[in-house]
């Protein structure tokens, strides 16, 4: 019985080993092919240039003046003081 398992693993081998095939079938993909090919075909319009001749060039804004304050901080803060606080 013993033989006959050995055999079986010997045939069984064997059988794997000979399904077992070394060349490679080369498969296209044939999407890719397409997609490169138009890649390579396509050409950039002529009025894609025109844009740039259309554009302005850039010019920042002006930097707008600093808020001047005519208020006179002395004269308030020497006001508050003598109020006091005012409670109900």
């Amino acid at each position: 019985m013993f033989t006959l398992a050995a055999i079986r693993v010997q045939t069984a081998s064997r059988v794997a080993t000979r399904s077992f095939s070394a060349s490679c079938v080369a498969n296209k993909d044939i999407l890719q092919e397409l997609y490169l090919k138009e890649i390579r075909s396509y050409k950039p319009d002529a009025s894609a240039t025109k844009a740039d001749v259309s554009t302005k060039e850039f010019a920042a804004p002006k930097v707008p003046d600093a808020p001047k304050n005519d208020i006179d901080l002395k004269s308030d803060l020497k006001t508050y003081e003598q109020a006091g606080v005012l409670s109900q």
